[in-house]
């Protein structure tokens, strides 16, 4: 148990197939100098007996079996509801934290009291290159990485408010995040974290970076079906549920102002991914991500409702411009990097443009 002086601090896993990952990521938590309430291991209907290794080597932990893959968003959910903490540590079971990270995210929480502390996440084995410093929604409707693969020796440490975060690693408000609607249960997998974070700051909260916190994040194999490491054919699942989700968040976030001044801009962009779709045959999943969304439009709708209604932030002051973020080896020909280079900085001058105008 934490002592009165501090707020408490419990932890959020969701495991899928985790294998020896998830032990080292709970061997690096229970090495913690911030004293932690309780770990909550959310396992997703493993299938590789790992939640089994979790409860031999750490029987102190609460695992939850879930009798089916739930998703990221539900599973966090449900180890949100779990815990009675005043802050919980949205983690992947991936992700190796730092012995002092966890104490350095909790100072930068207590002295600027955003809803949500991110770290500065490292590649591992790859220690000396950074996944990202937090992240930006960017106006087209996917999340653009702070610093993303940089040397970690070309960057300071420093404590930053940022637009958004990934999910991997975050340190959350519990009471604020249950209060904003958790994660959206809809999000099966990917921008998860951008329609949260877009949500988070939306309704007048803040998000920091403290880069002094350190997390490894495994690069390993990924998940079957749905992680793409660059040197292997992009997951179709991926493909689905990166057009899904993407069109989702704009529906869902986007005023209708905001809509209409960006209406050129993101009819190009589609067009762009029109051009990807069929040069590499991805059809079906165009196809299903559509149908889906028009299947789930009263939701959809009812989320936009729920955002409009407690919105405090104008989408200018939520959105970013710069780079088009895509994945390491996702553009592989000189062709397609200088096509990417011209759309980039179209989006940037016509961002410039229209940006003091949105909603």
């Amino acid at each position: 148990m934490v002592t009165k002086t501090f707020k408490s601090i419990s932890v959020v896993i969701v495991n899928h197939n985790g294998g020896k990952e998830i032990l080292s990521c709970l061997s690096a938590l229970f090495q913690q100098t911030f004293p932690l309430e309780k770990i909550v291991v959310v396992d997703n209907a493993s299938t590789d007996n790992s939640q089994f290794n979790i409860l031999r080597q750490y029987p102190d932990v609460d695992l939850i079996q879930l009798d089916q893959n739930l998703g990221l968003s539900k599973a966090r959910n449900i180890g949100l509801n779990n815990v009675s903490s005043d802050l919980v540590l949205i983690l992947d079971d991936d992700v190796y934290v730092q012995r002092d990270s966890i104490q350095k995210l909790y100072e930068t929480y207590d002295r600027f009291r955003p809803a949500v502390v991110c770290p500065r996440i490292l590649l591992y084995p790859d220690i000396k290159i950074v996944q990202c410093d937090g992240a930006e929604p960017h106006f087209i409707g996917t999340l653009k990485l702070r610093n993303a693969y940089r040397s970690i020796n070309t960057l300071t440490s420093a404590t930053t408010e940022v637009l958004g975060c990934i999910g991997a690693c975050m340190l959350v408000n519990r009471k604020i995040a249950l209060s904003s609607g958790g994660f959206d249960g809809l999000y099966f997998f990917y921008f998860e974290d951008l329609e949260f974070s877009l949500r988070i700051r939306s309704f007048g909260y803040s998000i920091f970076c403290e880069t002094k916190a350190i997390v490894y994040h495994d690069r390993g194999t990924g998940t079957p079906s749905l992680s793409f490491r660059g040197n292997t054919p992009y997951p179709m699942e991926r493909v689905y549920l990166n057009i899904r989700h993407r069109l989702m968040t704009i529906l869902i976030h986007y005023k209708l102002r905001t809509l209409i001044a960006l209406l050129p801009s993101l009819a190009l962009y589609e067009l762009a991914m029109i051009a990807i779709i069929i040069k590499h045959k991805w059809y079906n999943s165009w196809w299903n991500a559509i149908v889906s969304i028009i299947k789930n439009k009263n939701y959809i709708l009812d989320r936009r409702k729920f955002v409009a209604e407690n919105r405090r932030r104008y989408d200018r002051e939520l959105l970013s411009g710069g780079l088009l973020p895509f994945a390491p080896g996702f553009i592989q020909s000189r062709l397609e990097r200088m096509a990417v280079r011209a759309l980039s900085a179209i989006l940037a001058i016509y961002w410039k443009m229209v940006k003091n105008i949105i909603g």
